[in-house]
């Protein structure tokens, strides 16, 4: 399968995956982020998603948190390895939040959330940082 059907699968899956979970409002939002190729900010999370496996998204979340000198205060790995999670605090004290789901062994999908409410400035600056980091 070329990269460009696998990007487009990707958006697709994204797509319906935020519907799923943020009700019918979001469909005008959700598809056009996804056509436009970049991240879909809804609810308070920055989502994306990369054709990268897990380790690699898992490698630059974590390698993004030390550059920017966030304390991580919690790490799972759940269900059997398709979900994880890094919590903490960012230098200014706000909490954050990433979650990595595996949705293929070469696809993964990123959820970043700042702060209670979200923060999309800044949860849009983690999610760069690790689209920079994945793509090398």
């Amino acid at each position: 399968m070329n990269q460009k059907m696998i990007t487009i699968g990707i958006w697709i899956g994204l797509a319906g995956m935020i519907l799923l979970s943020a009700g019918c409002a979001v469909l005008g939002v959700g598809a056009v982020g996804a056509a436009a190729g970049g991240t879909v900010y809804v609810n308070g999370e920055e989502y994306s998603a990369y054709s990268a496996s897990m380790e690699k998204a898992w490698k630059a979340s974590e390698d993004v948190i030390a550059d920017m000198q966030m304390k991580v205060t919690r790490k799972s790995i759940d269900n059997m390895d398709r979900n994880r999670l890094l919590k903490g605090k960012m230098k200014d004290g706000k909490d954050f939040e990433i979650n990595l789901e595996a949705k293929a062994s070469d696809v993964t999908v990123v959820k970043v959330r700042v702060g209670i409410f979200g923060d999309e400035a800044a949860s849009k600056k983690i999610q760069d940082a690790i689209a920079q980091r994945i793509k090398g």
